[in-house]
């Protein structure tokens, strides 16, 4: 015989368990959750802003609830500032969940 016959595997017992609660879990354990909403939101991000805005400002990362946004000058910091609240919902309402807590300026 070239390959040996292979021992079958028994039923250990463990319960069913959903597949999106499995993928939710791993995506927790390696941190890749908020890459992947960051990722979403970044392609999307001129729908939040808006055309005029978009060119001035860019988002950077989400750690931890808070949207690091990179922006060109103070005058635009002020500008965003002013308008922090209705990012942070059009983000929450773009990404599904109430994902983004507060906006850091950079």
């Amino acid at each position: 015989m070239l390959f040996p016959k292979r021992k079958r595997k028994e039923y250990t017992g463990h319960k069913v368990v959903d597949v999106e609660l499995l993928v939710g879990r791993v995506l927790e354990k390696f941190k890749l959750a908020e890459e992947m909403q960051f990722q979403s939101l970044s392609e999307r991000f001129q729908e939040v802003v808006g055309e005029l805005v978009f060119p001035h400002v860019k988002p950077l990362e989400i750690k931890k609830g808070i949207l690091s946004l990179k922006v060109d000058n103070s005058a635009w910091k002020s500008e965003l500032f002013l308008q922090k609240k209705a990012i942070i919902d059009k983000c929450n309402l773009m990404l599904g969940s109430p994902v983004i807590q507060g906006i850091r300026f950079v």
